[in-house]
């Protein structure tokens, strides 16, 4: 943490909470969004630089804010929890307060978490926030023991691993009884902030950074457990929703690692020594990692196995011996592998992706030796059949060859060393304890003989690659392939295949010895020369550039000649003189003159400048006569194209050679002679020792190529002003063969201008200082802004010639001949010869390359950055460091010069003949053939990128095509929208004004078009602009710290007066911008009170308005006007619009208006639990209770209670009016909405045509926020006049009872009118009660189950924090006058008076618990109630009405944190809570009810008894406690009565109490507990199993929930709980009922799976024993002596078969040492009775199909005698093949 720099935390909450709680009068979040997601990540980033006394007053702040009985807004707070509390280690020197350390704090953030264990989103909130503290402090603070406990315990929950036997689902009405009242308000999308939880990364981070010490108990002790546990989700076998996250985790783990080892290595690292990890440590993780990493390497899922490779990789930078000699034994045996290709590809993949770590002889030397067998035996991979398959071969050689491995044969002296036996004496160790201590030395001796020996290979090697690439390359297909006339068969993976064979090949010929250079050059040339087939020309063309860029001084010699012959005698022999425009070849004849102009035209582009000199006659003769005799369209393409890429080798600058190493080191015979030891080292760049060699054109090379410029470019602008000046002269129509020969023209003309682009600069425009800033403003587009806004000058690019020479002239007068041709060609196509298309699209793509290409172009410079980068990431180790071989080293830099070159590029000059060019590619925009208005709109849109001032003419022309006239065109109009919605035009169109207004009523008003691809694209246009539209915003003052700031920042002193300027030139753009701004919004407003517009362009114009509506722009009256006429519009989407507009705008004028009631500041409560029971006091009559301030805050008080909070006065007497004055600046607006909705008749109407709004089935109908927001807005302005005029078509539609849509409208007015209520004085409101409690009576008393979710609804929005007291009268309705009665015959009516409480709890909680309870509400009589959806939402509210009784209110947030201290380093736990003592009592009256109704019960078909009827609600009651947030009360409570549920589970009389009990006691075992109760929890489960020792139906279904609850709090339980479970899982092996002993064994086997070893070689010597006494032998049907005997023997038999049968499948895919021991001993079973014989079958059965992939490699782990003696219980054909 730098020392210099702290930030203010405050500002930036103060930022974010803006933003994330907007409010209705802010913009809307479409507008904030952006800025939110920017914030946060802001935060992110400087959360460092907050100052380390932070986190106490963070906590201050939102602790208050905290309710967890509710998770109502709650994600939110945790999130700015963890954004804002600091984690950085405070810096040297200073020294924190102790109140201030992480050790006082973080109990706090333990007891937070411990509310919520297990809940989405939140558990991986707060493990960020333990991590980033364990990772930034350093080692400076320490975790203990139980917070990491507690953490893992939590992790191990981040996986939802299965297991559990079946899946259990809540049932509906108590899934749903979450509370969310986020929709109601403008929250971020799904109601929390931007903010990943990476649940993988984060709890691999902690497991990383947590790890101090080998001590028991600690991380990494509990990490190997953690391995245990979770080794059977990776085997590829066992793959489903968890395997993405275990994978995940798993490759974030070694990369976590990796990057903690690197740092702890350097030597500024300020980690303490003690805390740094040792050697043994990081092996023991390896170990540990490898075990899951080897699994998953042949896992089905294909980022599963992309996942393995890096986890491999990052684990093999760390300790590559461990990872490296298993690794290669299964690699070497699957690429061997003939059957199994996808065992094959993945370990292709895993080669590919390990080839520099494995080659890399510094740090694993080991592997060098590996490198050339492993290169033989992935050849066969290059297979044309498998794509995938040769594409991972060829990386794999690709990769090796790019580390710096050399294909050079080396002389190994004398005969091989001997082994050293170093190690010998550890192999009588186990084998975990020798992989880890000792630390292998290798024999470098005999390594190097080994690895000398083995490169003798190579030779053979290159060859044989050769061969296969040749056959690889014949048989793909290309992108000029005349065999397929009728379909592409050129597709993308073939593309793709073919650069990685060129790509493979270049490097594999530039690192192979001078040795092997005739033969590759023999087998090139025989290739190139053997065949000519169209479906091979590119891929052979890529191989011949391969070869050309890495011997040059072999590809030229050897194939210039033969290509310039052949080319000669097919041209003689009339071969491409048939005129054709075809882009595919027509003549099979032409097969062989493409064939070697293509390879001519690649040997001229192999980046060999000088070379080639030497052939400059033959190709410019070759060119000349192709250009001259040639009509066919591809022939003379491509005589063209080796012109371009003839004069581009000879004068670009371009790096030479990209070899492993410089020229130098490559020459040195020390080197070559041990070029092994070099694999893997990188020079840097920096390094003098790294020397890329340039090629920059000598005086031939520059001579040679003026010469070939003026033969052959001058040549070609004269003939086409010749033959456009004959066409212009003769009126006639051109022939197809004149068509061709202006086509050829313009393709050869298009490649001359590609020439200049390393000769000369871009003709320089420079601009003054005033011209820049007003460009500046003008243009205001960043993101096309060309570099010389911010560097006004070129930079050197490495041209030929500069301005002042004679050969700069010559040049720039032959490039504007091109550009002057140029545009007379397009003055006589857009005149005369518009139907030419191809020939237009040839013209087009000539003035786009004339306008654009100076060298590099920006399809040009995209393939350059994609280039240099490709295949980096398989070298990419760490997020801070990447290992970058000189081969892509020498590619940046040609990427560099490439961007150098366009950002010269854009310093273009803008001359007349520019403007003249641009104009007429406008025209061709709007032409009326598709193809050409795409050529030409991206020509355009380039154009325009590259010179922005181009454009500014072209817009207006483009914007009138948009309007509607006579000559309106559908196609010009398709041109014009396409042009427009291009990048360089549309952010040009959405920022500057003057061209902005004209658009949008462009768009608004383009109806008068029907074709539906114009309607497709302007609704498109329009989409893309309007979530980027913004009113205009004024000029803000800059404050002085903020230029001080910047002037220490830069060192220079800003110029004052060029500040000065540009600030008036800001103001002056302003006032602009909101003039235009306001015509506009008048205009939007005429579009919509037009009657003609139809409703799509009436949206798109309601769109525009909403966003240009701003806080800081003035409220027109004619827009509110307008939108509450649209409220009674006969169209749906405007009424719907102007519903959302008009709620805004009037939550503005509300915004500027002063209310009656203000809010202000209070100090907190005098006692801690006032606010308990204030609402009950109030209803009573307390004085003090009704006039108390409201507090509309749900939360503040129920954790802890600030220091000061917001609360609202009580309304004063006689107060007729919400708000005393209105804004004069909102008058206007203000009066013409009162005028628009002051009328009877006007609502009415708007409750007519509201309860008409569905267009759906009324099943799907449902309450409307956006209706119930504008009825609050609206009387929350007009206050209780305009109730006046509203009441009765409220009533009217209250009164309604049959019409839903009614039910519905009137649910959503009177939820805003009583919403809106808030600051009406005394007299308003009870004129508003007094009106509304008689209606809302009848209306409760009237409710269908298909009109009570409005009802709801109506109730949660209406009462949504608020406070309770504010609604007296409706809460005396729901609780008192409309209380239940369990006596009443009708179920519907009193299930719903529940659904309104259950809402009003929801809502309320801890404030409205007491009021409830006051009461005396009868739920305790609804326990047996006759009617199923009675009892159901009897025992939810019941569960709601417990827990809400719950809240801890501290007395001050410092109190709260040093009591959460005092608890220990996980603080309080607070994931269990019994109740208060009347809610204990109730608990026992429910089970004790039950119990006695169970004495009464008589099991019957017929009917239900009060026992049936009371366990469904007792289920209900604790099934509540899942979908219901708060589980502490069931937690507590569950334990105790499990003897109920239990036997519950065994109900047969009704299928529901029995399905109801098994979902709960499988979610109760899934419950994670904390370490406090898990404890107490096993033990009541323990004893309910000793306690039915004699109900084996509950002990078969107790045993699997044990085994679930252990895996679930492995973790938390102490290991002698946990033995405790084992052993009596174990003795249940023993029970007389076969179906116990079958559940005791699957659950031990799990337990198994979790155990120590120590453990496993207990149960082994346990259950061995039991096997110690034989059967005695009994005769075939006769009894047995003593049959007592006999079977206690058998049982005894049978349980110790069971038990090392669960030893056996524990292990699904390993072999223990141990393992064939025992299934020795089974198998001497097997003529045991049954169900002794049945099970060791099932065993052996599940045995073989678990290891039958593996068991070529693990029957190695047997003996002979052993294998012999399992051979009949594993016969199977696939493992004697």
């Amino acid at each position: 943490m730098p020392h210099d720099l702290s930030l203010d935390w405050r500002k930036l909450y103060d930022l974010i909470r803006n933003l994330a709680f907007p409010r209705p009068w802010q913009d809307k979040l479409i507008q904030n969004r952006t800025k939110l997601k920017n914030a946060v990540e802001l935060v992110c980033s400087v959360n460092r630089f907050f100052p380390p006394t932070a986190a106490r007053e963070v906590l201050e702040e939102l602790l208050p804010q905290i309710q967890f009985n509710s998770m109502d807004w709650q994600l939110l707070i945790v999130q700015l929890i963890n954004l804002f509390v600091p984690t950085t280690r405070a810096p040297k020197g200073f020294v924190l307060d102790d109140k201030d350390k992480p050790e006082k704090w973080l109990p706090t953030i333990f007891s937070l978490w411990s509310f919520n264990l297990r809940m989405s989103g939140y558990d991986a909130y707060f493990m960020n926030l333990v991590t980033c503290l364990a990772m930034e402090q350093k080692g400076a603070f320490r975790f203990t023991n139980q917070q990491i406990r507690f953490a893992f315990a939590s992790g191990l929950h981040f996986f939802n691993l299965p297991v559990t036997r079946g899946s259990a689902s809540l049932p509906r009405s108590v899934a749903t009884s979450l509370t969310d009242t986020s929709h109601f308000y403008q929250l971020p999308q799904g109601g929390s902030l931007p903010l990943s939880e990476e649940r993988a990364h984060t709890f691999a981070r902690f497991i990383v950074y947590t790890m101090y010490d080998e001590e028991a108990g600690g991380t990494l002790e509990l990490f190997e457990q953690l391995v245990q546990m979770i080794e059977p989700f990776y085997h590829p076998s066992n793959n489903g929703g968890w395997s993405s996250i275990l994978s995940r985790f798993l490759r974030n783990l070694a990369k976590e690692l990796l990057e903690r080892v690197r740092a702890e290595a350097e030597p500024d690292c300020e980690v303490a020594e003690h805390m740094r990890l040792t050697r043994r440590m990081r092996r023991r993780f390896v170990v540990s990692t490898r075990t899951l990493a080897m699994l998953l390497l042949f896992s089905k899922g294909e980022d599963s196995v992309t996942m393995s490779h890096s986890t491999l990789k990052h684990l093999a930078e760390v300790e590559p011996d461990l990872i490296f000699g298993p690794l290669l034994d299964t690699l070497y045996t699957a690429i061997d592998s003939v059957t199994e290709t996808h065992r094959m590809i993945s370990a292709m993949r895993a080669l590919a992706k390990l080839a520099s770590t494995l080659s890399n002889f510094a740090h694993y030397p080991e592997g060098a030796q590996h490198v050339a067998p492993l290169l033989v035996l992935t050849l066969p991979g290059i297979d044309v059949n498998d794509p995938t398959k040769a594409w991972f071969a060829l990386t794999f050689i690709c990769n090796l060859c790019l580390n710096g491995v050399v294909l050079r044969e080396l002389a190994a002296s004398g005969d091989m060393p001997m082994v050293s036996s170093k190690d010998s004496d550890v192999a009588s160790q186990p084998e975990e304890d020798n992989v880890v201590d000792n630390v292998p030395n290798p024999d470098m001796e005999y390594v190097e003989w080994v690895t000398r020996a083995s490169t003798a290979q190579f030779e053979s090697w290159i060859d044989q690659y050769l061969r296969r690439v040749f056959v690889l390359v014949d048989n793909m297909s290309s992108s000029i392939d005349s065999n397929d006339t009728n379909s592409s068969s050129f597709t993308s993976s073939d593309f793709g295949l073919q650069m990685m064979v060129a790509h493979t090949t270049e490097v594999v010929l530039l690192q192979c010895s001078k040795r092997y250079y005739p033969m590759v050059t023999r087998l090139i040339t025989n290739f190139a020369t053997s065949i000519s087939s169209l479906s091979a020309v590119d891929g052979m063309c890529r191989i011949v550039y391969a070869f050309a860029s890495a011997l040059p001084e072999q590809a030229l010699p050897a194939l210039v000649p033969i290509c310039c012959e052949r080319i000669a005698e097919e041209v003689s022999n009339g071969v491409g003189t048939q005129a054709s425009l075809s882009k595919r070849t027509q003549s099979h004849s032409e097969t062989t003159l493409i064939w070697y102009m293509s390879i001519l035209s690649t040997l001229a582009d192999c980046q060999c400048g000088q070379l080639l000199v030497t052939y400059k006659d033959a190709i410019r003769s070759t060119i000349e006569l192709v250009l001259d005799k040639c009509l066919s369209r591809h022939v003379y393409t491509i005589a063209s194209s080796t012109l371009y890429n003839m004069v581009g080798c000879l004068t670009r600058v371009y790096p030479e050679r990209g070899r492993s190493v410089s020229a130098d080191v490559w020459a040195d015979p020390e080197f070559q002679e041990n070029h092994f030891r070099y694999w893997g080292q990188y020079a840097q760049v920096e390094q003098d020792d790294f020397a890329i060699k340039w090629h920059i054109a000598g005086q031939s090379e520059i001579d040679c190529a003026l010469e070939i410029m003026r033969g052959v470019i001058s040549p070609l602008v004269t003939s086409l002003e010749s033959m456009l000046q004959s066409k212009n002269e003769t009126a006639t129509g051109t022939t197809n063969v004149d068509n061709v020969r202006m086509h050829r023209l313009l393709v050869a003309l298009r490649y001359s201008i590609r020439c200049f682009g390393a000769l000369i600069p871009p003709l320089s425009n420079p601009i003054a200082d005033e011209e820049l800033v007003s460009t500046i403003v003008e243009d205001g587009d960043s993101r096309n802004m060309p570099p010389r806004y911010l560097l006004d000058r070129q930079v050197e690019a490495g041209y030929l010639f500069s301005e002042g020479t004679p050969e700069y002239k010559e040049l720039a007068d032959m490039r504007r001949d091109i550009g002057r041709v140029t545009a007379q060609a397009l003055v006589f196509m857009t005149e005369s010869n518009e139907d030419d298309v191809e020939n237009i699209k040839a013209l087009i793509l000539l003035a786009q390359c004339y306008m654009c290409n100076f060298g590099i172009d920006r399809t040009m410079y995209s393939n350059y950055r994609r280039a240099w980068s490709f295949g980096l990431d398989s070298f990419t180790l760490d997020s801070k460091k990447t290992a970058m071989p000189r081969y892509f080293a020498t590619r940046r830099v040609m990427f560099v010069q490439a961007s150098r070159m366009l950002h010269n590029a854009r310093f273009g000059h803008a001359s007349s003949l520019e403007n003249e060019i641009a104009s007429r590619m406008a025209h061709f925009c709007l032409s009326q053939y598709s193809e050409v208005r795409d050529y030409a709109v991206s020509a355009l849109d380039d154009i325009t990128a590259l010179l922005p001032v181009l454009k500014y003419p072209l817009i207006p022309r483009f914007l009138a095509e948009l309007s509607a006239s006579e000559s309106s065109d559908p196609e010009r109009m398709t041109g014009a929208l396409r042009v427009l919605d291009t990048q360089s035009m549309r952010r040009t169109c959405l920022r500057d004004w003057r061209f902005f207004p004209q658009l949008v009523l462009a768009l608004c008003r383009a109806q008068h078009e029907d074709k539906p691809q114009v309607k497709k694209l302007v609704r498109s246009t329009a989409v893309a602009q309007v979530v980027h539209v913004t009113a205009p915003h004024p000029v803000e003052e800059l404050e002085p710290r903020v230029q001080d700031l910047v002037e220490q920042l830069s060192g220079q002193q800003c110029d004052n007066v060029a500040l000065l300027r540009l600030k008036e030139k800001c103001q002056e753009q302003y006032l602009f911008a909101s003039a235009e701004n306001s015509q506009l919004i008048d205009a939007l407003v005429d579009i919509l009170r037009d009657a003609g517009t139809t409703w799509r362009f009436a949206a798109i114009a309601g769109y525009y308005l909403d966003q240009l509506s701003s806080v800081k722009t003035p409220l027109a009256p004619r827009i509110v006007a307008t939108l509450a006429d649209n409220l009674t519009s006969d169209l749906v989407l405007f009424r719907e619009s102007a519903a959302i507009y008009l709620t805004q705008l009037l939550s503005r004028i509300k915004h500027r208006s002063k209310p009656s009631t203000e809010l202000y500041m209070a100090e907190r409560p005098r006692s801690d639990r006032d606010y308990a029971d204030l609402c009950e006091r109030a209803i009573s009559g307390n004085q003090d209770a009704q006039q108390a301030p409201f507090l509309d805050s749900p939360s503040a008080g129920w954790l802890a209670w600030p220091h000061t909070t917001h609360v609202f006065p009580q309304p004063s007497p006689g107060t007729s009016v919400a708000y005393e004055s209105i804004d004069p600046e909102y008058q206007g607006a203000y009066d013409a909405v009162r005028v628009a909705i002051f009328s009877a008749e006007k609502w009415e109407r708007i409750a007519r045509l509201f309860s008409l709004e569905c267009t759906r089935s009324p099943e799907e109908d449902s309450f409307g926020v956006p209706r119930a927001a504008l009825q609050e807005q609206l009387f929350s302005l007009f206050g209780v006049s305009l109730l006046e005029q509203a009441w009765p078509s409220i009533e009217k539609l209250a009164m309604d009872f049959e019409r839903i849509g009614a039910q519905r409208a009137a649910a959503e007015m009177i939820a805003g009118l009583v919403r809106g209520s808030k600051h009406w004085g005394k007299d308003a409101l009870a004129r508003m009660w007094g009106l509304l409690i008689p209606l809302l009576t009848l209306v409760f008393s009237r409710l269908r189950p298909d009109t009570l979710r409005f009802w709801q609804v109506c109730l949660q929005y209406s009462i949504a924090r608020r406070d309770p007291r504010r609604y007296l009268p409706l809460i005396e309705l729901v609780v008192c006058t409309n209380a239940f009665d369990p006596q009443a015959e009708a179920p519907f009516a009193e299930a719903s008076k529940l659904e309104l409480l259950r809402v009003l709890l929801s809502c309320w909680d801890w404030r409205i618990a007491s009021t409830i309870v006051a009461s005396r509400p009868r739920l305790m009589d609804a326990l047996a109630h006759p009617y199923k959806q009675v009892r159901d939402i009897a025992g939810i509210v019941m569960y709601m009405l417990f827990s809400s009784e719950y809240s801890i209110s501290y007395r001050c947030v410092s109190t709260a944190i040093d009591d959460f201290a005092r608890y220990g380093s996980t603080g309080r736990d607070f994931s269990h809570w019994g109740g208060t003592q009347r809610t204990q009592g109730l608990i026992r009256d429910m089970t004790a009810n039950v119990d006695a109704w169970k004495e009464e019960h008589i099991p019957s078909n017929e009917g239900t008894s009060n026992y049936i009827r009371g366990s469904k609600t007792l289920l209900t009651f604790f099934l509540a406690s899942f979908g219901y947030c708060s589980r502490r009360l069931a937690i507590e409570h569950i334990p105790t009565i499990l003897p109920i549920f239990s036997v519950l589970q065994e109900q047969h009389d009704d299928e529901d109490v029995s399905r109801l009990a098994n979902v709960i006691m499988q979610f109760f075992s899934q419950v994670l507990y904390t370490a406090e109760i898990s404890e107490g929890v096993a033990n009541k489960i323990l004893a309910l199993l000793d306690e039915s020792s004699a109900m084996w139906h509950v002990i078969h279904k107790t045993l699997p929930l044990l085994c679930t609850l252990t895996f679930s709090n492995r973790f938390t339980l102490s290991r002698e709980v946990r033995m405790r479970i084992m052993d009596t899982t174990a003795a249940f092996l023993e029970h007389e009922q076969i179906e116990v002993r079958q559940s005791a064994s699957s659950s031990l086997t799990s337990l198994i799976k979790c155990a120590s070893h120590k453990v496993m070689a207990d149960i082994n010597s346990k259950f061995s024993a039991k096997l110690s006494t034989r059967l005695p032998r009994v005769r075939y049907g006769k009894p047995p002596k003593n049959p007592a005997a006999y079977s206690k023997l058998v049982l005894t038999r049978h349980a110790g078969v069971l038990g090392l049968s669960c030893l056996v499948l524990a292990f699904p895919y390993t072999i223990p040492e141990w393992m064939p021991e025992v299934l020795v001993l089974l198998a001497n079973c097997i003529d045991d009775p049954n169900p002794i014989q049945s099970t060791v079958q099932r065993t052996f059965a599940e045995f073989r199909r678990t290891h039958m992939d593996t068991w070529h490699e693990d029957r190695k782990k047997f003996t002979s005698n052993q294998l012999e003696i399992l051979t009949d219980m594993l016969v199977s054909p696939c493992y004697y093949a």
